[in-house]
């Protein structure tokens, strides 16, 4: 008797490890998972957080995060407000992910001095913060990977200035204020124009949107009708001022930056005079790739520079090709 229920408890003791493990069994897979493995596969998590996607600028960023997720096994999320304007929304999906379990964040702050705070939380956690595209004037970030805007800025104001002479009168359309990006490109465009005795007429915020870029330039062109140059601080603002001045019938340089398709296409065409065009699907591939190299104990510069090109109609369909094929077109 003493027997059977002793052959009773170990039945019922195995029967109890069998459940314990067919427990962890992923049902599709059949591999084992435990605790230690909550994560997709045991893969790396890491955020991408954009400060839109609205732009074909944020989606060349959308899909370099993309491919370096597939390309290096990494359980990836991106995230974005619906406008780079909606501060507070990014601030509020940065305190959502620090509940997410993450290993590395690469972010792209749409306002460095309201994003410090959050960006302190995750240091403390121990979660390395890289800045992608948009720098802060923060000790706690592990790197920051981007264009120099100020050299973005000057290089366009030469670029400007080669198609002027001493003493024209340019106009500035700036993006939102306040941020370093706008402050960076104003200041190299600035110091351009300084340099190739050009005279600033105005300067005018349209928040790197088109539709207030042709409203704010009909308004400097009313009151400044000798402008002879424009910069704009992005490129949808560049295609917003050619369409106030063509609406006039004037012919001016427009110089933008950041690259995107339909700035290239029109510089092709004669349209906008040039762009000079970041490589925004580089910052995000790079930021995850860094991302996993500060992972394996590897220690950063606090800089990584993407690069930039300046593009006029002589390079313009070379560009076009490079962005049809990273936007799978």
């Amino acid at each position: 008797m003493r027997n059977i229920k002793l052959l009773f408890t170990l039945f019922s003791v195995m029967l109890l490890l069998l459940a314990g493990c067919n427990r962890g069994v992923d049902s599709e897979s059949g591999t084992q998972k435990t605790e230690a493995s909550d994560k997709e596969d045991g893969k790396p998590k890491v955020a991408v957080v954009l400060k839109a996607l609205n732009s074909e600028y944020f989606k060349l960023m959308e899909a370099g995060a993309k491919k370096a997720f597939e390309d290096l096994g990494v359980d990836g999320t991106i995230l974005a407000p619906s406008n780079e304007t909606e501060v507070e929304k990014q601030i509020n999906m940065l305190e959502d992910l620090l509940n997410q379990d993450l290993d590395a964040l690469v972010v792209m702050p749409s306002q460095s001095d309201a994003a410090i705070p959050v960006l302190e939380k995750y240091k403390a956690k121990g979660i390395p913060v890289l800045l992608a595209d948009s720098d802060v004037n923060w000790k706690g970030k592990t790197t920051f990977i981007g264009t120099d805007n100020y050299t973005a800025g000057l290089e366009a104001g030469k670029a400007l200035a080669s198609q002027l002479k001493k003493g024209d009168k340019i106009a500035i359309l700036e993006g939102v204020l306040g941020t370093p990006t706008n402050e960076e490109r104003v200041k190299g465009v600035e110091d351009a124009a300084k340099e190739a005795g050009l005279e600033i007429a105005a300067s005018q915020a349209a928040d790197y949107d088109r539709v207030k870029a042709v409203s704010a330039m009909e308004n400097i062109l009313t009151a400044n009708p000798d402008i002879k140059g424009i910069f704009t601080a992005n490129d949808e603002m560049a295609l917003g001022a050619l369409r106030a001045t063509t609406s006039r019938n004037m012919s001016v340089p427009i110089v933008g930056v950041d690259g995107i398709t339909e700035a290239v296409e029109s510089v092709n065409a004669d349209g906008v005079y040039a762009t000079v065009a970041q490589r925004p699907y580089d910052m995000t591939y790079k930021g995850v790739e860094n991302a996993l190299k500060v992972l394996d104990g590897e220690e950063l510069e606090k800089r990584i520079d993407s690069g930039l090109d300046v593009i006029t109609k002589e390079n313009s369909e070379e560009k076009l090709s490079e962005l049809s094929e990273l936007l799978g077109k």
